[in-house]
């Protein structure tokens, strides 16, 4: 494979793993006091509406629910990546 896309997938992992950990900060930290902020969470996005074309009805939407702990954790992500990157890649 290609470098490239070693890199594009090493990203794809970083994020994924940022997203999935931030999660998992902002469910634990919703019982603890003080730092229940971490666990607030913001609805992103546009409601389902139809689209009908008469032959058939294409239904489109989409939402997203996001915590500040997985914005924080994203924003590691970003920032330790060329590192790992670096460390991997050379």
């Amino acid at each position: 494979m290609q470098q490239g896309v070693l890199k594009g997938m090493l990203m794809f992992a970083v994020l994924l793993a940022a997203v999935i950990l931030g999660s998992l900060i902002g469910d634990f930290a919703r019982t603890i006091g003080g730092i229940e902020w971490l666990g607030r969470t913001f609805d992103v996005g546009v409601s389902t509406f139809d689209l009908n074309l008469k032959v058939f009805v294409v239904t489109l939407g989409f939402q997203i629910h996001v915590s500040v702990a997985e914005i924080i954790m994203i924003l590691v992500g970003i920032l330790c990546y060329p590192k790992i990157a670096k460390v991997l890649f050379g």
